[in-house]
């Protein structure tokens, strides 16, 4: 195994910043790289770090696609990066036109077939058939009559795409089911073309596996199980774990994909059950705050394939590394119905480090390495203590930010050809990270 070395310092840009992935990438390269941001928010929590040189006001990737491109075009045209790395869902809007990207600047993407492959939860299921690997017994939907039809509960529902839970839903009895089939009824999600999954609840402890692949080899990658459930199902208290049952799936995932980026795959592991059950992937980077916490700096390596350098490689982290995400507990504890005294406490266990924090570093809100990384701890933490049920307002504000969902598919994939969609040069408006600072760029447009 390889380890990495120490490069010469490069230019990134993050194509937004909005997420808890972008936060986590910024501590594994901040401290190497020059990096700048895209994001529809002002108030994006990744301005808020002394890693981050500038953000640009771009579209909403999900929403307006087109104009999405053609800014990132843009501003690749303004100004030379050596890297555009992709931090969450515009990977499969990236994907679409990595050719064209790769003539600016370096980005590991995999072909449009291999990310909706993995992008798609009922694609993704076959593709595990396919491979013979295990998983949760599903069934795919496509209309009313078939989701109504009798069967055991209880079960999930979940959207073929969608982002941080918001197309998931838990199914205990027929009521429940029955109101969920109203719901996308309405939205108008069972027409008979959108894939829509019921699957029944896997068993044992919640793990991810992230991995870095070039040209579909396996050259970093990392494990961690889940101590705590937050917002979305995904993980807000992890440790690291050593887990070689999981490595040969994952490398025939890749091997057979020929995957070229990123990749983590959640599954649940049962030892004295069912043992693996993988449920869905993300073809993206995630996990890389406690990867890095544990020797892995996996955004480091994904730059490295980015620049289309030949890496070894990494050797394994170290096992038995805790984090969590300070902020994020406790917008899941206020989604919880907790009132002031309990975010309070809350915030008590964390200042102590006692229970879950015991031992434990925070992925997101680490002063010592980045003392803007407090700001947004203290807003969120003061938003929630004057309205606690500001929570889902935030979260639902926040993740429309980088999600995808079922209607944006669609317009990616009737996207022009890109030199229709980029209308020639212009410079995007600059904007320090740091709200209230002076920008260093002149060349200014409207976004």
């Amino acid at each position: 195994m390889g380890s990495q070395e120490i490069t010469p310092r490069r230019t990134i840009l993050l194509t937004e910043g909005s997420s808890i992935s972008a936060r986590q990438v910024l501590y594994g390269l901040g401290a190497r790289h020059t990096i700048d941001i895209v994001d529809p928010a002002p108030l994006c929590q990744c301005r808020f770090s002394r890693y981050v040189r500038r953000w640009y006001r771009c579209p909403v990737f999900s929403r307006e696609p087109e104009s999405y491109l053609s800014f990132l075009f843009e501003r690749l045209r303004a100004e030379h990066y050596d890297v555009l790395l992709p931090t969450h869902e515009q990977v499969f809007l990236l994907a679409h036109f990595r050719d064209e990207l790769q003539q600016y600047t370096g980005v590991a993407l995999s072909d449009p077939e291999a990310m909706d492959r993995l992008m798609s939860k009922a694609r993704f299921i076959r593709l595990l058939d396919e491979l013979g690997l295990p998983y949760p017994p599903t069934e795919v939907v496509r209309d009313r009559a078939e989701m109504l039809r009798p069967r055991g509960f209880p079960f999930y529902v979940k959207l073929a795409y969608s982002t941080a839970g918001e197309g998931v839903r838990f199914v205990r009895d027929a009521d429940r089911l029955r109101q969920i089939a109203d719901e996308f009824e309405s939205a108008g999600w069972l027409d008979g073309r959108a894939e829509i999954l019921l699957q029944t609840p896997a068993t044992g402890n919640k793990r991810a596996v992230t991995a870095v692949f070039q040209h579909g080899n396996l050259v970093a990658s990392h494990c961690v199980q889940s101590k705590a459930i937050g917002v979305g199902g995904s993980g807000m208290a992890e440790v690291s774990v050593a887990h070689p049952e999981v490595t040969e799936p994952l490398r025939l995932v890749g091997l057979h994909l020929a995957w070229h980026g990123a990749i983590c795959l959640e599954y649940f592991y049962d030892p004295a059950g069912r043992g693996v059950q993988f449920i869905e992937c993300n073809p993206r980077l995630a996990q890389a705050s406690n990867a890095w916490l544990s020797g892995v700096n996996l955004g480091e390596q994904l730059v490295q394939v980015s620049l289309g350098r030949k890496v070894a490689p990494l050797a394994p982290g170290h096992i038995g590394v805790h984090s969590h995400e300070g902020f994020m507990i406790l917008m899941a504890r206020a989604l919880e119905g907790a009132g002031r005294g309990r975010l309070l406490a809350e915030i008590g266990r964390a200042w102590l480090r006692r229970g879950m924090y015991r031992d434990s570093q925070d992925e997101l809100t680490r002063p010592r390495d980045d003392r803007l990384s407090f700001l947004p701890y203290l807003g969120i933490s003061l938003l929630l203590l004057a309205r606690p049920r500001a929570a889902q307002w935030l979260i639902t504000r926040t993740v429309k930010n980088y999600s995808l969902h079922q209607a944006a598919v669609q317009s990616i994939r009737e996207l022009r050809p890109v030199q229709e969609v980029f209308h020639g040069p212009a410079h995007p408006t600059a904007v320090p990270a740091v709200p209230g600072e002076a920008s260093d760029v002149v060349n200014v447009r409207d976004s």
